[in-house]
């Protein structure tokens, strides 16, 4: 076999990897609602991944720091969040902490909540399990 030549299994089961993702669609939705007094809630639903942190990075920045208030961020929906998705968390909260105001997050899964205590995440912005508390911290 030639140096460069992919075996023929090996090339079929990245095809097949391949055929599994969903081009076209949506990696991550989000929807954003404005709440009474100065905050935003963001609901974001898929995975954090490269991709889905590549698909909804604009947008979320967008509605997140664009705004001149706070924000709670519901992980509820979200299945699973890798490095670049910790970034666009991290980067979103400096943001719109320049502007004076908070960012926090809250309904993570045992997963997701994994991920940020390894990465201590809960030193840069207040990690909480439900929307009420969330709200609470932000109204403080």
């Amino acid at each position: 076999m030639p140096q460069n030549e992919v075996p023929r299994r090996v090339r079929e089961f990245r095809l097949r990897e391949l055929d599994n993702t969903p081009f076209g669609e949506s990696i991550v939705e989000m929807t954003v609602t404005e709440r009474p007094g100065p905050t935003t809630l963001v609901h974001l639903q898929g995975r954090l991944d490269a991709a889905g942190s590549d698909a909804i990075g604009l947008r979320f920045t967008t509605a997140v720091a664009g705004r001149s208030v706070s924000a709670a961020v519901d992980l509820s929906d979200v299945s699973f969040v890798a490095s670049l998705g910790l970034r666009l968390l991290i980067l979103t909260a400096r943001a719109l902490a320049a502007k004076g105001h908070r960012t926090v997050l809250f309904g993570a899964n045992e997963l997701v909540q994994g991920v940020f205590d390894d990465a201590a995440l809960d030193q840069l912005l207040p990690i909480v399990a439900t929307e009420a508390e969330a709200l609470a911290i932000l109204a403080t």
